[in-house]
């Protein structure tokens, strides 16, 4: 039975109603990202799937996440591997990003990881480049809905939230548009 690899401690992880994060419970884990070339990150959403196995817990489902040594993974899919309910495979989504910090009246000041994009398009009701801006996607379980008017802190530069990307919030990841603090 490969579940004898379970090495790694991860807390599981849900996002409740109000966008907050509520630890279920922790358990022993086998992490491994799927071989390959990677290619260059294009959002807060790591290209590469990553394989996790544990023993079945009726708690690991779709949806949740897994922390782990400072990973971040979306659970996508849970699969029992022999049909026993013994052991069980799940294919991952890890997030990944720069550090920040989201500094919020209603939340206060939250650890987050952040993907920024300079220069992003911006769109109009017809699909059509109206400018470019500064975006940032940064993950819901971390943050909650970031709004216009939020600080964020990357690395030693500040920006302020000034709108969202409505294209962007799946529930997992929200896109908000960036305006550089002097």
């Amino acid at each position: 039975m490969r579940a004898g690899n379970l090495n790694t401690p991860a807390n599981l992880l849900e996002l409740n109603p109000d966008l907050q994060p509520v630890t279920i419970d922790w358990l022993w884990v086998g992490i491994r990202a799927k071989e390959g070339a990677t290619p260059a990150p294009v959002g807060l959403r790591s290209s590469a799937q990553v394989t996790v196995r544990a023993w079945w817990d009726e708690r690991l489902l779709q949806g949740r996440y897994l922390e782990a040594g400072g990973r971040l993974l979306h659970i996508d899919n849970v699969r029992d591997v022999m049909g026993d309910g013994v052991e069980v495979q799940i294919a991952a989504t890890e997030l990944i990003g720069e550090p920040a910090q989201l500094m919020s009246d209603s939340s206060g000041i939250r650890c987050c990881r952040v993907f920024l994009q300079h220069e992003a398009p911006v769109l109009d009701t017809m699909q059509q480049v109206v400018g470019y801006k500064t975006r940032a996607e940064l993950a819901l379980i971390e943050t909650g809905r970031a709004e216009p008017g939020d600080g964020l802190e990357v690395g030693s530069v500040s920006y302020r939230v000034v709108d969202y990307d409505d294209r962007s919030d799946d529930g997992v990841v929200r896109g908000v548009w960036l305006e550089r603090v002097t």
